[in-house]
């Protein structure tokens, strides 16, 4: 009969299975990721042999129109969705040890989105019986974190990003640029590795948006690796690079870096 303690033993020889090596300055680096769907009698490439890597506090964005497989890229890399073909590797150990989880089961995927991978959508996905607080903090109740380790933690983020005064709200009570800054806190409330983002001023108007981008700024200076999907060709300019995705594939990367207060000039 199997123990409890060799069950546990399999458990974490079969999560660091299909360890492999990664540059020690990558949070993430994917390799020829293919996914394709049917769509009546036949077959859209909604990524055709993708490749890209996300250093350590870059922030990436990845623009594209409609169709061109952004939101598709997010799912796989978000562990939402698997690809058909080709390699998904985060630097888990923050060193040089890297786990590719297009080999994951959909449990082990599960713990790769609470505590590795921070997601952040256009709709802001937030539970409308909940507050700002306890929408923060949910993540940490899955994770079962300690109850004085939670509310440091949540009052912290939640101050971060400006909301301190609206813990208490619930979302209905909340504008959309407070929704996304709550989903902003949310995704970061477990410390993960990068974060992955939607579309995430897609409903906003400017001035929240620049807001919004300003808060991304913030987290990139403090070390936090962003990879960002956008149609907004104007706030992808301040992404350190900005990477154009066409038909599936991507079709040309250049340097960003421009300054926050000069995208919207001209």
């Amino acid at each position: 009969m199997t123990t409890k303690h060799e069950m546990k033993m399999n458990n974490e020889q079969k999560s660091t299975a299909n360890a492999v090596h990664i540059d020690s300055n990558l949070v993430l680096e994917v390799h020829d990721l293919t996914k394709k769907y049917i769509v009546g009698n036949g077959t859209v490439t909604a990524l055709n042999n993708v490749n890209l890597h996300v250093k350590k506090g870059e922030l990436v964005a990845i623009v594209g129109p409609s169709g061109s497989g952004k939101t598709t890229m997010i799912n796989c890399l978000g562990a939402l969705d698997f690809p058909d073909s080709g390699k998904i590797i985060y630097n888990v150990d923050g060193k040089e040890l890297g786990l590719d989880i297009t080999q994951m089961t959909n449990k082990q995927h599960k713990k790769m989105r609470l505590t590795k991978i921070g997601l952040i959508f256009q709709f802001y996905n937030l539970f409308p019986i909940l507050t700002a607080y306890e929408n923060v903090e949910l993540p940490m109740l899955f994770a079962k974190k300690d109850t004085k380790v939670r509310k440091q933690r949540v009052t912290s983020l939640l101050k971060r990003v400006g909301l301190e005064k609206r813990m208490d709200h619930l979302p209905t009570q909340m504008s959309g640029g407070e929704q996304q800054r709550v989903t902003i806190a949310r995704s970061l409330v477990n410390m993960p590795l990068i974060l992955l983002a939607d579309e995430p001023t897609g409903e906003l108007d400017t001035e929240t948006t620049t807001t919004i981008m300003q808060i991304f700024l913030d987290l990139k200076n403090t070390g936090q690796s962003i990879l960002m999907v956008t149609h907004n060709h104007r706030i992808a300019e301040v992404a350190d690079r900005i990477l154009s995705l066409k038909d599936g594939r991507i079709v040309e990367e250049r340097e960003g870096g421009k300054a926050l207060e000069d995208i919207y000039k001209n």
